[in-house]
């Protein structure tokens, strides 16, 4: 059976991550106004047309609700960063690349081109990308000046650079569109926080029962999965009050406890009160560094 100290040790180490997921969000929501001056040089037609352009957020989100925010088709580039060599992307969801195929192409915006969903043809794809390759290096000047961080294509076949399944996201809302068109530039955590990591005091031992005694006060979102269902859209549109959803779960079997995305422990289902709860169980803790599906 897991003792009280062998759970309480991890759940104050994601606490003090979180921590620093805050910290790196606040830098790039600070930055965001360069970002935006940044854009502005890169497509020198959004500011002719006095096109408006606003922060959405700056905040740490999995890859997966970035992306269900975004009008496809989405292009990306990928960046890694220095220092840190850490991987990260731009994104141009469709609103975007509709607007910048018609501003390189001498429009006026009052018809933006219509895209396939699908994907990009060929010649759309090389002009944007070259568009999305001076919005890389117009926020790449604008992040050096003020981190000293540089953003850079990274060496090798794009396709291996992976950005990290829940990186820090700051997106960019383009014009007044009902949903604007959308920038993101996607980076890791760590080289947000290590521009100022020299000035920064030495991490505290999780040891020190002052931090112990704050860090223990902080809210941790636990999520209890009980199970996901895929469906064919056929199927889902069909739903009904009255059906039944079966679970992969077995009445039985074992449901992930998370915190922070990561599985923290295991429990049966059972009801307390009349309520769904979850009964916890022994083999707890995944080994240190070991990866679960988010």
């Amino acid at each position: 059976m897991t003792t009280e100290g062998e759970t309480r040790s991890p759940l104050l180490r994601f606490a003090l991550e979180g921590q620093r997921v805050r910290k790196a969000a606040t830098v790039l929501e600070r930055e965001s106004p360069r970002l935006v001056a940044a854009l502005r040089r890169a497509v020198p037609f959004l500011s002719r047309r006095g096109v408006p352009i606003a922060l959405s957020q700056a905040r740490a989100m999995p890859m997966a609700d970035l992306l269900e925010t975004l009008v496809r088709p989405v292009h990306t580039t990928h960046l890694v960063t220095k220092p840190g060599h850490a991987a990260g992307a731009l994104l141009l969801d469709a609103g975007a690349v509709a607007l910048f195929l018609d501003g390189v192409l001498g429009g006026d915006g009052s018809t933006l081109p219509e895209l396939n969903p699908a994907g990009l043809s060929g010649p759309q794809a090389a002009l944007v990308g070259g568009v999305a390759s001076n919005i890389l290096r117009s926020f790449s000047t604008a992040l050096q000046a003020s981190l000293g961080l540089s953003l850079e294509p990274p060496a090798g076949n794009v396709d291996h650079a992976k950005v990290e399944s829940a990186p820090i996201a700051c997106v960019l809302d383009i014009g007044e569109a009902d949903p604007p068109a959308r920038v993101a530039l996607l980076l890791a955590r760590e080289p947000l926080v290590m521009e100022s990591a020299s000035s920064d005091p030495p991490p505290p031992s999780i040891d020190d029962p002052r931090i112990v005694s704050v860090l223990e006060e902080v809210e941790l979102l636990v999520v209890v999965e009980l199970g996901r269902v895929p469906l064919k859209v056929g199927s889902l549109a069909s739903l009904k009050v009255g059906d039944t959803l079966r679970l992969d779960v077995p009445v039985s079997g074992l449901v992930s406890v998370r915190v922070d995305g990561r599985e923290l422990m295991r429990g049966r289902p059972t009801s307390s009160g009349g309520r769904i709860a979850v009964k916890v169980v022994p083999n707890v803790l995944p080994a240190r560094g070991a990866r679960h599906e988010a």
